[in-house]
């Protein structure tokens, strides 16, 4: 057995027991003696791999693991969590805004009045139609008449928005007309009222009207919105 394939079978197998690889052993000088150190070489890399293993390694194994999982699952959690709540105020804050901006108009117009209240009761400016609808002009609108007298019309700042103030007569006494231009997404809605007025909006081709007046004239309002609405044009 030639060097090289000695050297190959003792490093493959540093223990084995084969005749032949003795016999070859003892067929050279210092065959035997560096087969004697690979097997050393190998007894020490064995005994360095025999490291005792605790009782509880299995135990400990799991309960690691089982710690891994929670904490994923802990984080999981956490983020659909976090994911539910940003969608639940996300849906809140959209309703709270619809809510306010639909609602804004119609409290913005019943506070107006309230404010204005001894001012609306004796103001007789003797607004005429055509004073009315030169106004009404700069919104988009006209009227072709008006149900009631005209006892003041002027521009206002109607929450921010330039709209036109109208306070006009009507069977039962004075009222308040609001022509608000369109925009962005504020609605009026069709009803609103407090504890003093009640009020009535109306969706026009391209302003809100609402007529406010006091919680005896209610059953005028609508008939009197009526007559505005099929009275009034864009431009």
């Amino acid at each position: 057995m030639d060097e090289l394939e000695f050297r190959r079978r003792i490093y493959a197998e540093p223990n084995s027991k084969d005749t032949e690889l003795k016999h070859a052993a003892g067929e050279a000088p210092g065959r035997d003696a560096f087969w004697q150190e690979l097997q050393a070489l190998d007894a020490q890399i064995g005994q360095a791999a025999k490291i005792p293993v605790p009782d509880d390694l299995a135990d400990r194994l799991l309960l690691q693991q089982n710690l891994v999982v929670h904490k994923q699952q802990k984080r999981r959690h956490r983020w659909q969590l976090a994911a539910a709540a940003s969608v639940a105020f996300a849906v809140g804050l959209t309703f709270t805004l619809n809510q306010r901006t639909q609602n804004d108009l119609g409290t913005h117009a019943l506070a107006h009045v309230a404010h204005e209240e001894g001012f609306v009761d004796t103001i007789d400016e003797g607004v005429t139609l055509t004073a009315l609808n030169t106004k009404l002009a700069a919104l988009g609108g006209r009227m072709d008449s008006m149900p009631g007298q005209i006892y003041y019309a002027n521009f206002c700042d109607f929450d921010g928005i330039r709209s036109l103030h109208v306070v006009m007569g009507s069977e039962q006494g004075r009222v308040t007309l609001f022509y608000i231009p369109k925009e962005g997404n504020q609605r009026l809605p069709e009803r609103f009222a407090n504890d003093r007025y009640q009020g009535l909006g109306s969706d026009n081709s391209n302003v809100h009207m609402a007529v406010i007046g006091t919680e005896q004239q209610q059953g005028q309002l609508k008939p009197l919105m009526q007559q505005i609405s099929n009275h009034y044009q864009s431009l």
